[in-house]
């Protein structure tokens, strides 16, 4: 639907319509150049005015020059081509320039082909009835560039090819070197050129006006093509091979319509279409039509491209939507699942549960349980380390005497271990309390320093701190070695380092 579009084929009498689409065609018919055929035409056109349309002109009245420019891009380029073009076809409307190679030696200049009709003014009406109905004129393009796409249609590897095409009156020689349009010149149809001994004439002018303008090489031999659906250049052929200068062939309407993917029938009525359906899927390389002609044009390929943005756009969202929606769906169904899967263990659990005795045990005795049962199984702990660290500490502190010592596992608590208590007295005492208490001290200290040892308290002093206790003792003097002794009390807990 993109490249649907039509293609005009415009000559000072008459003016033809190609509604064209890929793989498929339709003649629209041919419009003199009279009030008549201006009115006909634009019901024509005002049925295709959202279609972009291409014009080909047809006409005696052009000029084709070629020139090497030098090698620019961008604004100085076209400032260049403008200066040029002005400068060589003066103040023709329609002009154009075709960038065709770049020299491969010295400063790799450009060469160009500059193309302009110096007398269109024939082609004003039918630009007017495009420019009031707002048809996106895509450009204008001389015919001679239509046969350049026809030879690439028909698979032409020659190096010079002079291409005699015999449409309607007129006869038109172009010439191609390498596949692209250096020259074209149309015969018109007051010319004698329907007997072959003319056309053959005509085509060696046109091979002598080429050399002199060193256009075509003198040594290089032409290839000649003769398309003519009327059959009245066949003759010329035999005239044409017999100079060294020519290769001449025919060209029949089978293996055009075969080249052109167009139907026999339909190529034999409407000749004129051959060359338009070579052009009609293809950019205009040599355009010359002035810019204030192209802005519809311009416009149509914004709205397009919008449009097409918006499409895509649209189909993201389209698509992102689908697969959201379907993980939703998977999510679901997932979710469901899952639900049926918890029913089902559920029940399987209320059955099982059934089945437990009614007298069960609350989880923190389970845990205290199963904490008991660790520790049974890591087996009672040895004393010989316990013992070994007391009597460390014991032999740091001489003036300490133990009294007693005893411990318990501590196997429900989660650092495990023993809890040890251990009565002492400081002997010899000599009734200091203070110096007491100071020992005391140091002694605990001592054993936070021991590994394994932790939380050293002290249960009981020789000193009653108590505000509820009664204050009793002497003031006097006694005898230190009958002082009482100084008996304490501490606990701590012991958890053997493992390695």
């Amino acid at each position: 639907m993109f490249d649907h579009r039509l293609i005009l084929l415009a000559t000072p009498r008459q003016i033809g319509v190609l509604d064209w689409r890929p793989g498929h065609m339709h003649w629209l018919g041919e419009f003199p150049a009279s009030t008549d055929g201006l009115t006909a035409f634009r019901q024509v056109i005002l049925k295709h005015s959202r279609l972009p349309t291409l014009l080909v002109a047809d006409t005696v009245d052009e000029d084709y020059r070629s020139e090497i420019l030098p090698h620019v891009q961008g604004r100085a380029r076209d400032e260049l081509l403008a200066r040029k073009l002005k400068q060589v076809f003066r103040n023709a409307r329609f002009t154009g320039a075709w960038k065709q190679a770049r020299e491969t030696t010295g400063r790799r200049d450009d060469r160009y082909l500059l193309a302009a009709l110096p007398d269109a003014d024939w082609l004003t009406p039918w630009l007017g009835v495009l420019q009031r109905e707002r048809v996106p004129l895509a450009g204008i393009a001389p015919l001679a560039l239509a046969y350049q796409h026809l030879l690439e249609k028909l698979r032409e590897q020659s190096a010079h090819v002079l291409l005699a095409c015999r449409l309607g009156n007129g006869l038109r020689l172009s010439y191609y070197q390498g596949g692209m349009l250096r020259f074209s010149r149309l015969i018109g149809g007051d010319t004698p050129t329907q007997l072959p001994t003319n056309a053959a004439d005509e085509i060696a002018k046109t091979q002598l006006y080429l050399t002199g303008q060193r256009i075509l090489p003198r040594e290089a031999r032409l290839q000649v093509l003769l398309l003519d659906p009327s059959g009245q250049l066949h003759s010329a052929q035999a005239q044409l091979n017999a100079d060294p200068a020519f290769n001449a062939r025919l060209v029949d309407m089978p293996d055009l319509a075969r080249a052109l993917r167009i139907p026999d029938d339909f190529l034999a009525v409407t000749p004129d279409v051959a060359p338009l359906a070579a052009i009609a899927g293809e950019p205009p390389l040599l355009n010359l039509a002035p810019p204030e002609l192209l802005q519809h044009h311009t416009e149509f390929r914004w709205r397009r491209g919008l449009h097409a943005t918006a499409g895509v756009v649209a189909l993201l969202g389209a698509g992102m939507t689908s697969a959201y929606w379907l993980h939703a769906q998977d999510l679901a169904a997932r979710a469901d699942e899952l639900a049926r899967q918890h029913q089902q263990l559920a029940a399987r659990y209320q059955a099982i549960a059934r089945g437990f005795p009614s007298g069960v045990a609350a989880p923190e005795q389970l845990a205290q349980t199963v904490a008991l049962a660790r520790r049974l199984e890591d087996g009672q702990p040895d004393p010989a380390p316990l013992l070994a660290t007391v009597g460390q500490a014991m032999l740091a502190a001489p003036d300490i005497v133990l009294d007693g010592l005893s411990w318990n596992d501590d196997a429900l608590t989660p650092t495990g271990g023993a809890r040890i208590t251990l009565d002492a007295a400081l002997t010899p005492f000599d009734g200091n309390y203070r110096a007491a208490m100071q020992r005391i001290e140091h002694f605990m200290q001592s054993l936070r320093s021991l590994p394994g040892v932790s939380d050293v308290s002290l249960r009981s002093s020789p000193v009653n701190a108590d505000s509820a206790s009664t204050l009793s003792g002497k003031t006097l003097d006694t005898d230190a070695a009958n002082a009482p002794a100084a008996r304490f009390s501490l606990s701590m807990r012991y958890r053997e380092a493992r390695p």
